[in-house]
C-alpha cells in the first residue's frame, strides 16, 4: 500500500457557517488508499460539540392539583349550617326554604347523609328522610313530611346520655333547647340550663305523663329521642 497525504485545494472561498446553526456532523479522512483508489476512505466521527437533548428534570413535572370538593362533600358545606332557627316549620318534599338547610345539617348530625347544604328538599335529601323513616316501628304517617315529632327526633339524635338540670351548660343544653323549641316550647337557646329551660322541661314531661320534676333523665332524653313533643 501506498501511504498518501492529500490537501483538498479550491478555487472558490469557503462559506461561513453562521452562528445560530445547529452544529453539524464532520468528516475527518484518515489513513490509507484502498488497492485501485487515489481517495482515502473517510472514517466519520461524531463532533464532540455536537450538543444532547437535555433530560427533563422532576421539578418539570406538573404537581398534582387537590380536586375541588363535590356537592357531597362535607369539606364543601362546611360552615353552612344555621341549626338553631326561631321556629320550626313542616316541611314537604319540594320546599325551597332556609329551614331545608336546617333539616340537611341535621340529617348530617344523624350520619343519614352526606347531603349538600343547597336549601332544596329534593331527591337526595328526600332518600335520607327515608332513611330516618325506615327506623320507625310503623309505616310513616306522611311520608316525606317533616312535622314537629320529626325535627324533635333529628335534633336529639346529637344529644348525649347524661342528665341535664339546672346549672348544666355547653352544647347538650343547646342541643335539648333547640329540641324543645322544635317540640312547641318557647325559651331562649344559649347553652344555658336555668329556671327558662326547667319550665319547658316541666312542661314536656307534662304533656308525655313522666312527672316534671324539670330534670332532662333517662326517660326524657328517651321520649325526645323518640321525637315526642309538647302538643
Amino acid at each position: 500500500m501506498i501511504g498518501l497525504t492529500l490537501t483538498a485545494c479550491s478555487g472558490t472561498t469557503p462559506q461561513t457557517t453562521s452562528a445560530v446553526e445547529s452544529p453539524t456532523v464532520t468528516a475527518t479522512a484518515t489513513g490509507t488508499v484502498e488497492p485501485g483508489s487515489t481517495e482515502p476512505v473517510p472514517t466519520v466521527t461524531a463532533d464532540p460539540l455536537t450538543p444532547t437533548k437535555p433530560t427533563p428534570s422532576a421539578s418539570a413535572t406538573p404537581s398534582a392539583t387537590t380536586p375541588a370538593p363535590t356537592p357531597t362533600d362535607p369539606g364543601s358545606v362546611a360552615g353552612a349550617c344555621e341549626r338553631t332557627l326561631p321556629a320550626y316549620p313542616v316541611l314537604e318534599p319540594g320546599a325551597k326554604v332556609p329551614a331545608v338547610r336546617a333539616l340537611q345539617c341535621f340529617l348530617n348530625d344523624a350520619d343519614y347523609g352526606p347531603i349538600a347544604v343547597d336549601g332544596v328538599y329534593g331527591a337526595q335529601t328526600r332518600a335520607a328522610v327515608t332513611k330516618v323513616e325506615s327506623t320507625f316501628e310503623g309505616p310513616a304517617p306522611k311520608p316525606g313530611r317533616i312535622d314537629a315529632g320529626m325535627w324533635v327526633l333529628l335534633i336529639s339524635r346529637s344529644l348525649g346520655d347524661g342528665t341535664l338540670k339546672v346549672g348544666s351548660k355547653g352544647a347538650d343544653v343547646v342541643t335539648l333547647q333547640r329540641a324543645l323549641r322544635a317540640a312547641g316550647g318557647t325559651l331562649t337557646v344559649d347553652g344555658d340550663f336555668g329556671a327558662a329551660t326547667k319550665k319547658v322541661v316541666k312542661r314536656f314531661q307534662q304533656a308525655n305523663r313522666i312527672g316534671d320534676d324539670g330534670v332532662v333523665g333517662d326517660e326524657t332524653l328517651f321520649l325526645l329521642k323518640m321525637g315526642a313533643t309538647i302538643g
